[in-house]
């Protein structure tokens, strides 16, 4: 009885201790759990910031192949290795990693003992063809000013050796890639907007931009007795006259070198279009762009404003604000502005109706309309109100 009343005593403390073990084991399997889940956390968001790492591997290895002139050595018929490496002088170790990972990119094809070139490479990376962006590419990728963004934003001033390496390029990049492609993508614009103009009307055409010149082209294909006049500088408008001449309507187009608010005949033009300037600008000089705009039309006049809009939330559309990356390098004062905030510029310009084109979102319609009449006058005013006195007895 005594023994197994110690029995019984001492089986309270040992099954407390269990106990107290398996709690313990518990608690370290649960902070165990815990920092599993703590550490999986990044580990499921890191798949976007790999990719970013990733790209800028990429286009690392672009850049040193458009610098070293890689694409344009093998078009020249250096297939192999060692062909490219005794050619370029390169040692062909560091060639072949280079070479691989172009290939890896997909614009190297490798074979068993050569390279050969990726259709995308054989167009646009090739020095010396027309369709040429190796230029372009290697100002987007400046790191100079790519890497200084942080500077840009702590003292909300343009960056000089972004402005350097940019001065002669197109201010659209995605319409000169592929302008053919641009111009016949906006054709279908002009039957979204209700003109009243008839086929054989001379109409007069303002295009503010060679962007705008680019996609009124379609405008003119639409009415064969309309005529164009293209205002931009010099350097941008040598990009649009092939074109022109391409299509076979150098003759009803002019160009005038000049800037946005450069005094133009008033009461002329039945359309002015601006396309791409009035986001590099900031929105006192926007409006005086619109309203030169303005008094060039004729009463009853249209303009279509083409620029890349942000949502009023500012969230979109597409990459819209990431571009914004770019007006921040390339402009104090301009900004990326939504499409309310255009509305407010064309209707402080002086124009009415402004409406949307369908759907899109990049689009802006107005005209140049009287303004209306003021209100009638009042014929009956009211007596003013006059209390009697109060008399105080």
């Amino acid at each position: 009885m005594r023994w197994n009343a110690a029995r019984r005593t001492n089986r309270v403390p040992f099954m407390d201790s269990r106990r107290c073990v398996w709690e313990w084991g518990k608690a370290r399997r649960r902070l165990w759990n815990g920092l599993e889940l703590e550490m999986a956390r990044p580990l499921t968001g890191r798949k976007d910031l790999d990719e970013v790492t990733t790209n800028v591997r990429k286009a690392a290895a672009l850049k040193a192949a458009l610098e070293l002139e890689v694409f344009t050595r093998i078009a020249d018929g250096n297939f192999s290795l060692p062909a490219f490496a005794r050619v370029t002088g390169f040692n062909e170790r560091a060639a072949r990693l280079l070479l691989d990972a172009l290939a890896n990119m997909g614009y190297l094809a490798r074979g068993e003992f050569e390279y050969t070139l990726s259709p995308t490479a054989e167009t646009f990376l090739v020095k010396g063809k027309k369709e040429y962006l190796g230029d372009v590419l290697l100002a987007q990728w400046a790191w100079d000013a790519r890497g200084s963004t942080g500077r840009a934003v702590r003292s909300n001033k343009p960056l000089t050796a972004w402005l350097e390496a940019n001065r002669d390029l197109p201010r659209a990049l995605a319409t000169w890639y592929d302008p053919e492609t641009a111009r016949q993508e906006f054709a279908p614009v002009w039957d979204e907007i209700a003109f009243e103009f008839q086929p054989n009307a001379q109409l007069q055409l303002l295009a503010f931009g060679v962007e705008a010149g680019l996609r009124a082209l379609t405008f003119l294909q639409k009415f064969s007795r309309a005529r164009l006049l293209v205002l931009d500088e010099s350097g941008h408008l040598a990009r649009l006259r092939p074109i022109v001449e391409a299509v076979q309507l150098h003759k009803r187009v002019e160009f005038q070198q000049g800037e946005w608010l450069t005094p133009l005949a008033q009461d002329t033009f039945d359309l002015v279009m601006v396309d791409t300037i009035t986001e590099l600008h900031s929105v006192e000089e926007n409006i005086g762009i619109l309203h030169n705009a303005h008094e060039a039309l004729k009463m009853e006049g249209w303009i279509v404003l083409r620029a890349a809009m942000e949502e009023d939330d500012r969230r979109g559309p597409g990459m819209v604000p990431l571009w914004g990356l770019d007006v921040l390098l390339g402009s104090a004062d301009a900004d990326v502005y939504t499409r309310t905030e255009y509305r407010g510029m064309l209707e402080a310009s002086g124009f009415f109706k402004v409406e949307p084109v369908g759907e899109r979102l990049n689009l802006w319609t107005a005209r140049r309309l009287p303004p209306p009449p003021p209100p009638p006058p009042v014929a009956d005013v009211a007596p003013d109100f006059i209390p009697d006195p109060i008399v105080f007895s």
